[in-house]
């Protein structure tokens, strides 16, 4: 085939082209998660779970509740009867007022998990055979100015256990996500400069961190398969 004299600078174009493209298109800088599930877990099966308020460790209370709905959307088809956190704090108050809440609050801050010690008494009052609490390590947004290079990014690090009645541990996940947005080139959106004490700072349109929503979807959609499952009814027992 004969090529014309068109040819390489269409080449060229379609090459800066996809090369903008990639630039601008978030991406995953780090992203993985650590599962381990009981091998006995078949031996222990629990028909209800209790998900607690997630602990977080700034005391965010809008990062809370979009962990909340993330998990609570990811995992509500696992089978299970579920209590929600919400339900959840509501017991938690009653039978211990703010003390108790803090007090388990404090200790999923340190152990990301409800210890044998805790767990009858828990599954107790909260009326249920499992307990799933979720430790937020790390929601950042780290976002640039208009006169710096680079890409803004997010990141989200989460820490989840699921134990049985007697504290028994069935299910751990740990997960890190970050997203990067879309290049930045300093001064390349810069429209203004504003005096800010011995500095000068460049005003202007920069790329956005993708929202926090956006990586807790990635990551709990991915809890969906190695979570535990409520297994399906004896056929023999159902029979009777």
């Amino acid at each position: 085939m004969r090529t014309t004299r068109f040819t390489v600078p269409i080449l060229i174009a379609l090459g800066s082209l996809a090369a903008a493209l990639a630039l601008a298109a978030p991406r995953d800088k780090n992203t993985g998660d650590r599962v381990w599930t009981a091998p006995d877990l078949a031996h222990y099966p629990v028909a209800s779970i209790a998900l607690l308020p997630p602990v977080t460790y700034d005391g965010s209370i809008e990062n809370r509740r979009l962990v909340e709905n993330a998990v609570g959307q990811a995992l509500r088809g696992s089978g299970h009867r579920w209590s929600s956190p919400f339900l959840v704090r509501d017991y938690l108050i009653k039978n211990g007022g703010d003390s108790l809440l803090a007090a388990v609050e404090g200790k999923l801050r340190k152990e990301p998990r409800i210890d044998s010690l805790d767990a009858p008494y828990l599954s107790r009052i909260l009326r249920t055979r499992a307990i799933l609490t979720v430790r937020i390590d790390q929601m950042e947004r780290r976002e640039l100015e208009a006169d710096q290079s680079g890409r803004p990014a997010t990141t989200v690090q989460l820490k989840a256990a699921l134990v049985d009645s007697t504290g028994r541990l069935l299910w751990t996940v740990a997960s890190n996500e970050t997203l990067e947005g879309a290049q930045q080139e300093a001064g390349g959106n810069v429209i203004g400069v504003k005096a800010s004490g011995l500095n000068n700072q460049g005003v202007g349109n920069t790329s956005i961190a993708p929202q926090f929503t956006e990586l807790l979807l990635k990551i709990c959609s991915r809890w969906k398969e190695p979570f535990p499952k409520r297994a399906a009814p004896d056929s023999a027992r159902s029979a009777k």
